[in-house]
């Protein structure tokens, strides 16, 4: 069978089964990435060439990977792999799928880093000055490594002056396995620092001893579950298959926004910033609970699409 002929097939039956599942809506796309995970090669490549035959094992994988788009289960899941910020980040089902409008809090983090450089680096004295940061509910890693390469890439003179002390957590010892999984493909050269990860509830770990100054942080970071549970559970009626624990923020939503908005408020330095993607969900309500806590110059950031997605915070001086 040629390539042309399994693509015509399977968007097919993606499409027969979009009809009543809604499992895919991008047929021809979800059909092309996983013939270009089977064969190796890119999208341009696969349909300059699509005379050519599948031999007898690329069309058996071609085909289970298929039957498993059938069922809802995301592409990405299926390749073992998702692009975010420019980087291949590693996901399975223990981790949610990264999404292009979480890359905003990871700019809001590159700002951050960019504003406090020029000033840390001028206080060391000739010395290495450290920026501390924590990543809150990392998941797969995507958004403090993300941070980290790009810093490394695009910042590499700051960063020979400056060490980053960073700590990663997640309630979730499978998710932290993807997260280290991706930690040593992107930063196993690097001049940078890979991340501490803890097995935690939020910030409920504790850092090596004299690795932070108190445990204050300049910057901590997180994408929390803060989707209602009403809301989460239908999301996942299409068999899509992501961690309901990485969705559900409780009946409201805020569940654990409401717990962590004072940990963090807490465990930040004074002058510290606290980055929490928030959602088109309950964005009012988190501006409201940092209010509470003691954060001020407060702000919500809408993502590409318009809507509410990462508030902001800082702890006054």
């Amino acid at each position: 069978m040629t390539i042309r002929e399994a693509r015509r097939s399977a968007i097919g039956l993606l499409e027969s089964s979009a009809l009543s599942k809604q499992v895919s809506p991008t047929s021809a796309l979800d059909v092309d990435c996983l013939l270009c995970a089977v064969l190796h090669t890119n999208r341009s490549a696969l349909l300059a060439h699509d005379e050519q035959s599948l031999s007898p094992s690329q069309y058996k994988a071609f085909c289970k990977a298929v039957e498993k788009r059938q069922t809802g289960l995301p592409v990405a899941y299926i390749v073992g792999h998702k692009e975010f910020f420019g980087f291949d980040f590693c996901v399975s089902p223990a981790v949610l799928i990264p999404k292009s409008d979480t890359e905003l809090l990871v700019e809001l983090a590159l700002g951050e880093f960019e504003k406090r450089a020029v000033a840390l680096k001028e206080s060391a004295h000739g010395g290495k000055a450290q920026l501390y940061i924590a990543d809150v509910c990392t998941g797969s890693g995507c958004v403090i490594l993300s941070t980290l390469k790009t810093l490394e890439q695009k910042h590499s003179e700051l960063c020979k002056n400056i060490r980053l002390v960073c700590h990663a957590s997640d309630i979730s010892e499978k998710a932290l396995r993807v997260a280290r999984k991706n930690a040593d493909r992107l930063l196993n050269s690097s001049a940078i620092e890979k991340p501490r990860f803890f097995c935690a509830d939020l910030l409920g770990f504790s850092p090596p001893a004299g690795s932070v100054s108190e445990n204050r942080y300049d910057i901590i970071v997180s994408n929390p579950p803060y989707v209602p549970s009403k809301t989460a559970a239908e999301l996942l009626e299409d068999g899509r298959s992501e961690p309901l624990l990485a969705l559900d923020g409780g009946k409201d939503g805020l569940d654990i926004i409401r717990r962590l908005v004072p940990q963090a408020f807490t465990a930040l330095k004074k002058g510290g910033v606290f980055l929490v993607e928030t959602g088109e969900y309950n964005a009012g309500e988190t501006r409201s609970l940092m209010t509470k806590s003691g954060f001020i110059d407060i702000v919500t950031y809408n993502d590409f699409g318009g809507l509410p997605r990462v508030t902001r915070g800082v702890k006054a001086k």
